[in-house]
């Protein structure tokens, strides 16, 4: 059996998190088994099921606490651990350190894994940008974006943010049951997924559900998901009189059955690798009404719908309206496997790592 290594932030029900675990739930864990290095323990997270399924967990000190222990950290446990194959995901290349680490570690594989297409610290990131591409033996990224982004001109391998279909597939009996439970009752259910940072665009959301109101007053926003921006997205919730309106669930591991009570996805992000939430969405039947400055990637079915970040969010709502006058249904999941989304497909290109 081989040991594999992956440094992350954290391990809760996130965008990468939940990318690795679908891998690793359906990888043969008796060739291929996965350990993490976290930098973030989070009070939701990945980290009893990882060690259910035979994983281990490594949490080492922040860079923001101190660069120096976490390299020396980061070195001691893929040195005593012998780890051969580590992979770093991330969106900007400042984790060359990382991959500093382990090659003095002793691993020989070392993959970068990008996830994004743009980061906050860009001068950082076109600083160590050559140093990252010259400590990785193979350069992995979600789309073309995100590769580009992260490597420039060098070559990398397009892994495809894969789902297990059955998890998301459309379902009614779900849909009636999730919202009884959430108390969501026969409202318009506009539904969102990822990190509160503003890179989602949480507070233009609002504004897209200030004008959505107007039109649907019993209209409901569920924001799945925690991080820095939610004391201004609670005051600007406050401010503009949606407390009754929008619901922040916070981190939960049941997003599958979630999607399900949703009648609409909205994603207007300013700027995204390959998100697979979207994915999901499309699977669960959910149209989704995104911004233009995702990639076209994530295009899998007729589902997936467009506006210009500079659209007003009174034309976002309007083709709100106009996108859930239609019955919901199923999708053609044929396009998924075409297009490389099922995760039967996915799991083989760790395998043949091993």
């Amino acid at each position: 059996m081989t040991r594999m290594l992956h440094i992350v932030g954290s391990m809760s029900p996130s965008g990468i998190g939940n990318f690795i675990m679908n891998v690793y739930r359906n990888i043969d864990r008796e060739k291929v088994q996965f350990d993490f290095i976290v930098h973030e323990h989070r009070d939701v997270s990945f980290d009893d099921e990882i060690r259910a399924l035979g994983g281990r967990l490594f949490y080492v000190t922040r860079k923001a606490v101190s660069p120096a222990r976490n390299f020396r950290e980061i070195w001691k446990v893929v040195k005593k651990g012998h780890y051969n194959i580590v992979f770093r995901h991330t969106d900007i290349s400042t984790v060359a350190l990382d991959l500093l680490a382990a090659r003095l570690g002793g691993a020989k594989v070392r993959i970068a894994h990008s996830h994004s297409t743009s980061t906050s610290n860009k001068k950082m990131h076109l600083l160590f940008q050559p140093l990252l591409n010259a400590l990785c033996t193979r350069r992995f990224a979600c789309s073309e974006k995100a590769g580009i982004w992260l490597y420039g001109e060098k070559p990398f391998e397009v892994i495809i943010n894969a789902i297990r279909l059955e998890d998301f597939a459309w379902n009614e009996k779900a849909r009636r049951e999730i919202r009884k439970k959430e108390g969501l009752g026969e409202s318009l259910v506009i539904g969102h997924v990822g990190n509160l940072l503003p890179v989602k665009n949480h507070l233009f959301m609002l504004d897209v559900m200030k004008a959505l109101v107007k039109r649907s007053p019993d209209s409901k926003m569920l924001f799945v998901g925690d991080g820095a921006m939610r004391t201004q997205i609670l005051e600007k919730r406050k401010a503009l009189g949606l407390d009754e309106n929008v619901i922040l669930t916070g981190v939960r591991t049941d997003t599958a059955a979630l999607l399900q009570g949703m009648d609409l996805f909205l994603f207007p992000s300013k700027y995204e690798g390959l998100p697979i939430a979207l994915v999901e969405a499309q699977c669960s039947g959910l149209p989704c009404l995104l911004s233009d400055a995702i990639p076209r990637d994530v295009d899998v079915t007729p589902l997936i719908h467009r506006l210009p970040l500079t659209g007003s969010p009174a034309e976002w709502a309007d083709k709100i309206i106009e996108l859930t006058k239609e019955p919901r249904r199923a999708p053609d999941y044929h396009l998924f496997t075409e297009k490389g989304f099922d995760i039967k497909e996915m799991v083989k290109c760790y395998e043949e790592l091993a």
